[in-house]
């Protein structure tokens, strides 16, 4: 226990007593003193308007500030003389305290509000200063002795916060029109900030923050788990006129609650410790006010009560959530938390305010008041043993957070209120469109609620909130919906399923998880304005708002925000409600123009009774307050607002469609205040798409093309190379350092967010506006050959980034995704001018990100629009000039359609490319024939038609054989070994195999190399060669340990495994799984991390451990069922079923081949159903149930002969042992009844050819 120096007020008579408590229990008391000191209401209400202030200025509020502050420090030198004044008692009790390493605790005593809100933190004097910054904390309480906790050394595994953070609303949700009143006054929540505080500390935290905020939510949630919390957060808390709290309604209205009753609830739910932070309120409650509330609910039986009576700045919470949560967890006392706090808001005490950056008196609010002496349990750090050997972490999977972009250079400013009426929009309504004008903030709001829907308020989405833009520059239909919930849920394999499956995966999961999908600019899908092309055909709308409606509509509440420009899209089915989002409200656009002053520069001083003005005239649009503000640096606020005017006013009537007529003219005032130059340079960046690289754009500048189009250099010797000799993008000369210059000067006028020193992110509202500058300084051909310019810069970029796809390709995948707008946008162009051959370079590396991605779907409809143009036939390519352009997109989708086993699109595809190819003279020696011939290959190979596989592959082969193509000739060697491999004819195969690794070694092609060992390891394993088989992988081991390829070490760990599962090397075999599932769970290899699971459980199987082999075998099941794997599941069940059937346990191997033939039935997998027919007939003649076994074994045989299966000899046999036992006569009248047929006459089969 720390001693305690006590303040008790004696109101009866008049005075105060100083005590100093020791820890011992012995105490030493001053002499009684007056205390004369009352603030009148006047006065209280000024030190109550401080802080609002900054929110709400008026005219003339610095200086109101200043004065305050003055009097602020005035009162504290006031209360310290009053209270330990020169040579009195109770200075020598405060100088006993100053003068000990260890610091006591100052309590205020009183059951009076009035003396317990006295800003008693603010004491100082010239010796001490503002000396409570140097005690263990300041406590506030009611009586004058306290009951304490048993003093005892606790630890907690973890700690675990309650939080109820509300934005009471009143009125009815909308469903049409504004969606909130500028009016409303909200905000002030620290429910983000805490988020992120607690996953920066080093402990285990946990955080419930139920929706509505209600008492009664809170109440529910503490007796669902009493004495679980170890602190109860009370965010964004107001009161009312007679100072009770207002919360939440079912409804989202106010609900007054009094702080008794709401101390109880956390008392009754074993809550010793609560913080309440103070939102926004019209009419600021008194400090008073706030200090009654906090002591009422530490007296109804919460220990100690945090309280911040008014709302942190932004720039300061989510430190001073940290620095209360850490000390928090470390064991220390709320006092001394509260005091860690205080201390970092006094050591960083400039926070940005529309006056300037000022210092603020901040760290003088936060109080504790207490019922109990009570010391919080100390919560186990994660502390890495330092005597320990590094650790290499795996790269992390992205987290939620990651999926939702990133905030833009401000964030989002504000909008409490409107992000709490679009929660009680969803709530009520479970599709929203939030319409409004472009720059407004739509973007902004949705992504600040995604993030609050993903840490505060996880209840209400437990599934997930997935966020999609509909680009105008990124081709996307329900494709690309589907993928990115689908592998942002289950992961890359995911793209694994057929497009059809994937969609119905996605659909089920959305409504069985409540979900929240947010689809930005949907005012694309149609097209915008009206009469504008849209990203989807009429034709696929329905389908885009049919699964909108199906995901939207069950029975969890998955819910759905669109955002866009018209306040309603024809498309859109669903019932839904249309919401319009207007500007700021006054305190948040207050807050905007803090920031966007201090980052332009703009003094303080410009924030006069015409800066007002000029706010009004922004109508706190975002955007337009980022263009306009910067300008008033340089020139009064005023004139700024008169030159606005006169431009809206020359605006025609109705202005542009989803345009604000102020976000226009601030960006034509903003524009006309470049220089020339800049003038005339800057609407070029019309070309670009969200962002625009420094590198790329001085090398288009570089170019006589654009000097003499623009009709201005902006170069003098500078480089003409765009790739440096180590084969990077670099640009040097005049020409760089003016375009650095011109970006520069763009984001200073805010037309600009800077993303890195070289890339800058261009707002979808700046291309409209410098196109129409840029036709208007530039001629009709002029513009054509900047486009093409911009076209061939960034071929050469494409070409740049295939060569990082193959060097680095995680650096090359995220320049791509990057660069896909402008990538895009590029490519559109080229077709434009029918530049076949740039536009051929421009699709390959999004080609090879999309394979990559696997976002099969999204390229095919790619390719799908640009055949469109150049032609579905070979003759149609002709006559646009387009046929090596044509004969790429067929031949590369080939190529996938055989990966993804869509055989019959491969070999359509092939078919017209082998009509032209073999029409044009020397066709049949022709290389390109001698690939589709590969690809026939391939197809054949997949469908099983092994010797027309081979043909196609030797007749590819035999072209090309002893040319310098070794690439292809060894792909070839190496397909025609598989082919060997797969007729069991594995001598012939290695030959094949080492006839490709020769050429892999000579070229070197160390990938290549690895395959080969791997495929010679497989022959030699099939050859009963094991160690030669080991020695194979062994060499593909090393190598790809040389390479840190981690995921195809997966696979070789596996390889060996089954060579040593093979040899009965049980123990070698299972060392080999387990670091092969080791691996594969560190990297997120869910798909081979279930062949480890079933291959482990096979293994236990074979070492007669029945029990382990089902366990194996049920978490490989699990992990199928997640992922939706029908057929997967049914092999499991299928296999489990043998376990049993091996242990003689005929009943429950009946039950797992029965629901494995459930799902064979239901994935429509003939084969493996058939066979699963037959183990159920094994069952049933064991069991004596010879015409039930016969059954099964029938409908095998029928699915045999229908559809060739691989297995006659087997059935043959089976279906003789059971006419042996039932007899002749009797298995051929049973045939008879229940077939119609004769039964079979060739059953008697030389059963030494079933393996």
């Amino acid at each position: 226990m720390t001693a305690s120096l006590e303040i008790h007020d004696l109101p009866e008579a008049g005075h105060i007593e100083v005590r100093l408590v020791e820890s011992g229990g012995t105490s030493q008391q001053a002499a009684r003193s007056a205390f004369a000191l009352e603030l009148s209401d006047d006065e209280r209400a000024t030190l109550n308007r401080y802080h609002a202030e900054y929110r709400r200025p008026t005219l003339g509020g610095l200086a109101q500030i200043e004065a305050v502050e003055g009097a602020m420090r005035n009162l504290g030198r006031l209360l310290l003389e009053i209270v330990f004044g020169a040579n009195s008692g109770g200075r020598a009790l405060l100088d006993d305290v100053m003068g000990r390493d260890d610091r006591a605790e100052l309590t205020i005593v009183s059951s009076r509000p009035e003396f317990l809100s006295l800003p008693w933190e603010l004491m100082n004097d010239p010796s001490l200063g503002y000396f409570v910054n140097g005690l263990v904390g300041v406590l506030r309480q009611s009586a004058a002795t306290i009951p304490a906790d048993a003093a005892e050394e606790r630890t907690k595994g973890a700690l675990h916060v309650a939080m109820l953070s509300a934005t009471p609303l009143d009125g009815e949700t909308p469903s049409a029109g504004e969606l909130l009143e500028r009016s409303v006054v909200a905000g002030g929540n620290l429910a983000t900030a805490t988020v992120a505080a607690l996953e920066g500390l080093n402990v285990e935290a946990s955080l419930d923050n139920p929706r509505p905020a209600t008492l009664d939510a809170l109440r529910a949630l503490l007796e669902r788990n009493p004495n679980h919390y170890d602190i109860a957060h009370i965010d964004g808390a107001t009161l009312d006129a007679e100072g009770a709290i207002l919360l939440e309604r079912d409804d989202g209205g106010a609900e007054a609650v009094s702080p008794a009753d709401l101390g109880r609830v956390l008392a009754d739910g074993g809550v010793q410790v609560a913080l309440i932070s103070a939102g926004v309120q019209a009419d600021e409650g008194t400090a008073t006010k706030w200090s009654a509330a906090a002591m009422a609910v530490a007296d109804a039986g919460v220990a100690q009560v945090a309280l911040f009576p008014a709302p942190l700045h932004p720039d300061m919470a989510e430190g001073s959530a940290r620095a209360f949560y850490t000390r928090l967890a470390q064991g220390n006392s709320v006092g001394g938390a509260i005091s860690s706090v205080r201390r970092g808001l006094m050591d960083i005490p400039e926070r940005v305010t529309i006056h300037g950056k000022r210092v603020f008196w901040d760290w003088q609010m936060p109080a504790v008041y207490q019922s109990r002496r009570y010391l919080p349990a100390e919560i186990e750090q994660h502390q890495p043993d330092p005597l320990a050997p590094p650790v290499i972490q795996p790269e992390e999977a992205p987290t939620d957070e990651l999926q939702i972009p990133v905030a833009g250079q401000y964030g989002l400013v504000g909008r409490e209120g409107e992000l709490r009426q679009l929660e009680r929009a969803l709530k009520t309504h479970s599709v929203v469109l939030l319409s409004g004008d472009t720059g407004v903030g739509k973007t902004e709001l949705a992504l600040g609620l995604s993030r609050w829907f993903l840490k505060p308020a996880r209840v209400a989405y437990p599934g997930g909130v997935f966020y999609t833009a509909f680009e105008a520059s990124h081709p996307a239909g329900i494709e690309r919906v589907v993928h990115e919930i689908g592998t942002a849920v289950a992961g890359l394999d995911f793209a694994d399923m057929p497009a059809e499956q994937q969609r119905r995966w996605v659909t089920a999961y959305l409504q069985q998880n409540p979900s929240l999908l947010v689809w930005d600019n949907i005012e694309n899908v149609a097209g915008f304005p009206d009469g504008a092309p849209g990203l989807l055909e009429e034709a696929e709308l329905p389908d885009l708002a049919a699964f909108l409606g199906e995901v939207t509509t069950g029975p969890v509440g998955t819910g759905a925000l669109l955002l866009g420009r018209r306040t309603e899209e024809d498309w859109v089915a669903v019932p839904h409600a249309s919401l319009t989002l207007e500007g700021l409200t006054e305190a948040d656009r207050l807050a905007l123009a803090g920031f966007v002053m201090d980052k332009a520069g703009v003094p303080a001083t410009r924030a006069g009774a015409d800066f007002g003005e000029l706010m009004e005239l922004l109508e706190g649009h975002p955007l337009a307050m980022q263009i306009a503000i910067p300008t008033v640096k340089d020139v009064p606020a005023s004139v700024v607002a008169g030159e606005l005017r006169s431009l809206m006013a020359q605006q025609p009537d109705g202005g542009e469609p989803g345009r604000s007529a102020v976000l226009t003219a601030a960006m034509e005032y903003g524009f006309s205040r470049l220089s020339h130059r800049n003038r005339t340079h800057l609407p070029f960046l019309s070309l670009f798409q969200r962002r625009v690289m420094l590198d790329v754009l001085s090398h288009i500048t570089e170019e006589r093309v654009y000097a003499q189009v623009v009709g201005d250099d902006l170069t003098s010797g500078a480089s003409r190379s765009l790739l440096t000799p180590e084969g990077g993008i670099q640009s040097t000369g005049r020409s760089y350092a003016s375009c650095r210059t011109l970006l520069r000067t763009a984001q200073a006028a805010g037309l600009l967010e800077p993303v890195s020193p070289s890339v800058y992110q261009i707002n979808p509202a700046l291309p409209w506006f410098l196109g129409r500058k840029l036709g208007r300084q530039v001629s009709g051909d002029g513009i054509r050959q900047l486009e093409q310019e911009f076209v061939r810069v960034y071929a050469d970029t494409a070409d740049y980034f295939m060569e990082s796809l193959y060097e680095n390709q995680d650096t090359g995948v995220t320049a791509v995704l990057a660069e896909e707008g402008n990538l895009t946008q590029a490519l559109g162009l080229a077709l434009e001018y029918r530049q076949w051959d740039n536009a051929q370079l421009l699709i390959q590396p999004l080609a090879q990100v999309y394979r990559m991605q696997k976002r099969f779907p999204e390229l095919r409809r790619l390719r799908g629009q640009l055949l469109d143009i150049v032609g579905h036939t070979a003759s149609e390519a002709e006559g646009n000039g387009a046929v090596e352009f044509w004969q790429y997109l067929l031949g590369t989708d080939s190529m996938e359609s055989v990966e993804l086993m869509d055989l019959d699109r491969a070999d359509m595809f092939n078919r017209q490319l082998l009509d032209y190819l073999l029409e044009q003279p020397d066709g049949e020696t022709d290389p390109r024939t001698a690939a589709v011939y590969h690809q026939n290959g391939l197809i054949a190979t997949r469908r099983g038609q092994y010797e027309n596989a081979s043909e196609w592959l030797e007749r590819g082969l035999e072209i090309i054989d002893g040319g310098d193509d070794q690439e292809s000739i060894a792909d070839a060697c190496f397909a025609i070994g598989q082919v060997r491999h797969h007729q069991r004819q594995y001598g012939a195969a290695k030959e094949w195999y080492m006839r490709a690794l020769d050429i892999h070694q000579r070229l070197p092609d160390y990938e290549e190399m690895v395959n080969d060992f791997r495929a010679l390891g497989s022959a030699c394993h099939m050859r009963f060669e094991y160690d030669e088989a080991r020695s194979w992988y062994h060499r593909a081991r090393e190598m790809v340990e040389d390479n840190r390829d981690e995921e195809t070490a997966v696979h070789i760990f596996h390889a060996l495994g089954t060579v040593d599962h093979s040899e009965y090397l049980f123990e070698d075999a299972q060392s080999w799984y387990q670091q092969a599932l080791g691996l594969c769970d560190r990297m997120g290899m869910t798909e081979q991390m279930i062949v480890e699971f079933h291959h482990l459980g096979v293994l236990a199987q074979a070492r007669g451990i029945p029990d382990e082999a089902e366990e194996w075998l049920r978490v490989a099941m699990e992990y199928r069922e997640r992922q939706g794997d029908i057929r997967g599941m049914g092999v499991e069940a299928r296999q489990i079923g043998v376990v049993h059937h091996e242990q003689g346990d005929l009943d429950q191997a009946y039950q797992w081949y029965d629901q494995a033939r459930v799902a064979f039935e239901g994935a429509q997998d003939v084969l493996r159903a058939a066979r699963t027919y037959g183990q159920l007939g094994m069952v049933e003649e064991e069991r004596g149930n010879l015409p039930d076994a016969l059954e099964w074994v029938a409908r095998t045989f029928q699915l045999v002969n229908d559809y060739q299966l691989p297995m006659l000899v087997q059935v043959r046999a089976h279906l003789a042992r059971l006419r042996d036992n039932m007899g002749e006569e009797p298995f051929a009248q049973w045939w008879r009844d229940n077939t119609g047929a004769e039964p079979p006459a060739d059953l008697d089969v030389d059963t030494s050819e079933i393996l």
